[in-house]
């Protein structure tokens, strides 16, 4: 156990598949302290992401239903969403007309150090796009844990012409999968989950459509009531700061 807790932020990327809402999710490697889970894209949060949200002011010091939440656990998912499912939130008039074309190679660069996200953004005069992406959640590992995260979770809907992809460097797998067929996943043994995306996926697997989800996380619809014991798990209470 460790009393050490790290801030970190991570992201439900979702897409509109006939059958429903589908979430992006990715197979952690089998080795650190956290093996072989399935999980969203994510990480913590860097000296550098905190300087990166100091551009951008209190975008998200807080969310539209009032919940603080600073800016860098932002900046952090957008990275880590880039690093992790080749997915980069970055405002449209930035990049031209072919944002894909701006992005791709990108990728590459930054996990092999070749250039940070700080340099990435200004070599492209890129700007960071918050408009997609929504609070949804904040979690704090519980003190009986390997290792202890403040973690701030959002939802975005993948841009269009952006598509989804796990990097080997990264990650084992990763696959858009619904929220159903994840947690069917779980309960067959065939995947492991922490009780934070579990949660998460029970949240969203109750929705039939991405734009309802996005309204109701929008206004703080979403929420569901915490009970002493998913507060234990570290589920935080939604207190107005």
């Amino acid at each position: 156990m460790t009393s050490v807790i790290k801030e970190a932020a991570t992201v439900v990327l979702v897409r509109q598949e006939e059958s429903g809402p589908e979430v992006f999710m990715l197979e952690r490697p089998a080795r650190g302290i956290f093996p072989e889970l399935h999980v969203f894209p994510g990480g913590k949060v860097d000296t550098e992401d905190e300087s990166i949200a100091s551009q951008y002011g209190q975008v998200f010091e807080r969310t539209r239903w009032g919940i603080g939440c600073p800016t860098k656990f932002a900046v952090t998912v957008i990275r880590e969403c880039f690093e992790e499912a080749g997915v980069l939130f970055v405002e449209a008039e930035s990049c031209g007309s072919d944002a894909v074309g701006v992005i791709d190679g990108q990728r590459e660069s930054l996990l092999s150090s070749d250039q940070t996200f700080a340099e990435l953004l200004n070599n492209g005069n890129l700007k960071l796009d918050f408009s997609n992406l929504f609070y949804f959640s904040h979690w704090i590992t519980p003190a009986r844990a390997p290792a202890r995260f403040n973690t701030r979770f959002f939802v975005a809907c993948i841009p269009e012409q952006q598509s989804a992809s796990h990097h080997i460097s990264e990650t084992e797998s990763g696959a858009w999968v619904s929220p159903s067929t994840a947690l069917e996943n779980y309960s067959a043994g065939k995947w492991q989950m922490i009780w934070p995306t579990l949660t998460t996926l029970r949240m969203i697997s109750g929705y039939a459509s991405v734009e309802r989800l996005i309204k109701d996380v929008e206004v703080g619809r979403h929420r569901i009531p915490i009970t002493p014991s998913m507060h234990a798990q570290g589920m935080q209470y939604f207190e107005l700061s």
